[in-house]
């Protein structure tokens, strides 16, 4: 065969009927979809066939379950304890309704400086590492503590939560972890030593008995916490190196892996914050001992108004006890937990006055702000563009 037909293999025979070129496809062609279908290329029809797919459903349909199912489990938390104090729901709020003006004055003036020293325990941990934090910014990073702790069962969101806050307001990630941990155990540490000392040495409060077992349960997991606070504030080159060594195993990238080295690089923020001799340190410790005395004596005034005679000793063993459920208890925010072991601690019997105390003291002190720290969480993420935690700190 001639050189020129072989390198010309895909040409007709001779004789043959010449045939039209085949046009190429045009670059922006569309498959013809049928019509009343959607086209979904890539995606099965999952089985089931026509259950709706809640990961590409209307948000606002999204939002109003979840907002059903949440304002379902707070009815049905406060029937319960209403049921098992014997308090009726309508009895507490008419005794609440019976509080002056002037005593209302009162604690809102102390709700204020109550969370007030939240914001500077903040602002302390965070003047160590170098980083300024204004009052507004931090009154919404306090309302945003609350509605994550409110929301999980031992506040595990309440660390990523102001991390993703404070690095929207330009705090390295290792440092915003290391100042709200920091913050978080020092308070803690302080209501449990007070708490737990009031308790042993001071007047005599009646505990239900499982709460007089579970105590010491539920800070064993806070002394753990505590000794590696301890471990990376004086010994961070090795926790680096062990984080280093464990992320180095793990897929690249991972969520597993970032949180690793966060840890790794936060221990030298942890140990800048632990060892430091600044005097914001010694504001952040004053400012929690001041903390929870404003909790006590919030705690005080609504007992006197109700009709509780209580000396100074057992108004602060009653109330730092009561704070210390509060922050230790599994349970999201501590609902129903805390104010029924105020209750109990104020009058055995579960008596409506004591109801009222406690309730009172859980709004002002707690809830009063975790609605509008959803609203800010909300309005950071939105700003940030997504909604997913991993997506967020990728």
């Amino acid at each position: 065969m001639h050189a020129a037909l072989r390198a010309r293999p895909h040409q007709p025979p001779l004789g043959a009927p010449a045939q039209a070129a085949r046009p190429a496809p045009l670059a922006h062609a569309r498959r013809i979809r049928r019509p009343g279908r959607p086209h979904h290329p890539h995606r099965r029809r999952p089985p089931g066939g026509g259950l709706p797919d809640l990961h590409r459903s209307d948000p606002l349909l999204k939002k109003i379950l979840f907002a059903v199912l949440f304002a379902l489990t707070v009815y049905l938390t406060v029937r319960f304890f209403s049921h098992a104090s014997g308090a009726s729901l309508g009895g507490v709020l008419a005794l609440i309704g019976t509080i002056t003006l002037p005593l209302w004055l009162g604690l809102a003036a102390l709700t204020c400086l109550f969370y007030m020293l939240d914001w500077i325990r903040l602002r302390s941990m965070l003047a160590v590492l170098g980083h300024p934090l204004r009052f507004a910014q931090g009154l919404r990073l306090t309302c945003v503590s609350y509605f994550v702790t409110s929301i999980t069962p031992s506040a595990e969101l309440h660390t990523p939560a102001m991390m993703f806050v404070l690095g929207r307001q330009g705090v390295p990630i290792p440092h915003a972890l290391a100042a709200s941990v920091s913050k978080s155990i020092y308070m803690t540490l302080w209501i449990c030593l007070v708490s737990c000392l009031t308790l042993t040495f001071g007047h005599a409060i009646p505990l239900p008995a499982p709460l007089q077992v579970g105590l010491p349960l539920l800070t064993a997991p806070l002394l753990g916490i505590a000794l590696l606070l301890a471990l990376m504030a004086f010994f961070p080159g090795p926790v680096m190196r062990w984080t280093e060594r464990r992320a180095g195993a793990m897929k690249d990238g991972g969520l597993w892996q970032k949180t690793l080295l966060g840890i790794g690089q936060s221990a030298h923020a942890i140990s800048a914050i632990g060892k430091s001799t600044d005097v914001q340190h010694l504001v952040c410790h004053l400012a929690s001992v001041v903390f929870l005395l404003t909790y006590v004596a919030i705690g005080s005034l609504l007992a006197t108004h109700f009709g509780f005679t209580l000396t100074w000793l057992q108004a602060l063993t009653i109330f730092s006890t009561s704070l210390m459920i509060a922050y230790l208890a599994p349970v999201p925010g501590a609902i129903g937990v805390a104010e029924v072991a105020t209750s109990y601690m104020l009058d055995a019997a579960l008596t409506p006055q004591g109801m009222a105390v406690a309730v009172t003291l859980r709004v002002l002190c707690w809830y009063l702000v975790a609605v509008p720290g959803a609203l800010v969480l909300a309005r950071e993420f939105r700003l940030a563009g997504a909604w997913k935690l991993p997506k967020v700190f990728s």
